[in-house]
């Protein structure tokens, strides 16, 4: 019974630090940062090269997803980021439906793929975007590993500075990534009209079930994180307002930042040419040769918005779920 008694004491002392904390958040997010802290974080570029190997079919797999996945994963998340406010985000939900160390194994997962993602496999693919097209290094040397200690320590900065002032890093993400889809689209358009466009025949569309097996997961995790704003809830001026219409209208913009671009790289080019993460530079390669002896400035100009992109990407999860990592480490579990 001592036992029992013990726990419970520490377990609301526990409570009581997590609300502590939660006292001196400073309200900064509006409706306009959330939108674009979700996208920054969901558009992931480096994804459209790989799908889009798949050929035509990946086209048909993404409408099919946006149907029967993003869309009710979006209003699901909306309606539960408007239901149960608080700093912390899916642990608090988490913890209200199964307990904390349900929600301290849910925290952990998500916060574990940061490491993974943002310090390891984004890092890698800045390197290689950094080194073949705008400064040569080579692979493990010593500016190769100064260039990924950059960029593993720019998307650190964002969980450690105040919100007020990291918000603008994934803000500026996502409008690097807006401004860098804009002009391959727009090029590539132009590249059209001169060269012309790869025919997709229509049976190309179908889907397949080796198209199932290979792209789902990918696609998947490309439309994950609509629930990670709600880890900031606490510091957003209306949570309660503004994440459920932030949440559909971000959710409309990826869908829409997928479907156009996967398009533009199957009509521009051929999917046997498409090399996995690679595939999106190599498709703006191609089409910036109209620009003629303009092309490699204007290459380097896509590859900067490109890595400036990917910062902002990585600044968004570690912002996201490093509170939500802390608010598990403060309330106890």
């Amino acid at each position: 019974m001592a036992e029992v008694r013990t726990r419970e004491v520490t377990a609301h002392t526990d409570t009581e630090m997590a609300q502590d904390q939660t006292k001196v958040l400073q309200r900064t997010l509006s409706r306009f940062d959330i939108v674009f802290l979700i996208v920054s974080a969901v558009v992931g570029l480096e994804m459209l090269g790989s799908v889009s190997a798949q050929g035509p079919q990946t086209f048909t797999w993404l409408v099919i997803l946006i149907v029967v996945f993003l869309v009710p994963y979006a209003l699901i998340f909306a309606e539960t980021g408007s239901a149960f406010v608080g700093e912390g985000g899916v642990y608090l939900w988490t913890r209200k439906a199964f307990g904390r160390p349900a929600a301290a194994v849910a925290s952990a997962l998500t916060w574990i793929t940061q490491p993974v993602w943002v310090g390891g496999s984004m890092a890698f693919l800045n390197a290689e975007a950094a080194r073949n097209h705008v400064v040569h290094f080579a692979p493990g040397s010593t500016p190769d590993y100064l260039f990924k200690l950059v960029f593993i320590w720019l998307t650190v900065l964002a969980a450690i500075l105040s919100l007020k002032k990291a918000k603008w890093i994934p803000t500026a993400g996502a409008f690097l990534k807006i401004a860098f889809l804009a002009l391959f689209i727009l090029t590539a358009a132009f590249y059209a009209t001169r060269h012309g466009v790869q025919h997709l025949p229509m049976s190309g569309f179908s889907p397949t079930l080796s198209g199932f097996v290979t792209l789902t997961p990918l696609l998947l995790f490309a439309f994950l994180g609509f629930e990670g704003s709600s880890s900031a809830s606490g510091e957003m001026h209306n949570a309660q307002h503004d994440v459920s219409v932030s949440v559909l209208r971000s959710s409309a913009m990826a869908g829409i930042f997928y479907l156009i671009p996967v398009l533009t790289i199957l009509l521009v080019i051929p999917p046997t040419k498409i090399d996995g993460v690679s595939g999106l530079l190599t498709a703006v390669s191609t089409v910036f040769s109209v620009y003629g002896p303009a092309s490699g400035a204007m290459m380097t100009l896509a590859v900067a918005l490109f890595m400036g992109a990917n910062v902002g990407q990585g600044a968004a999860w570690m912002i996201m779920s490093d509170r939500m990592q802390a608010m598990a480490a403060a309330d106890g579990s």
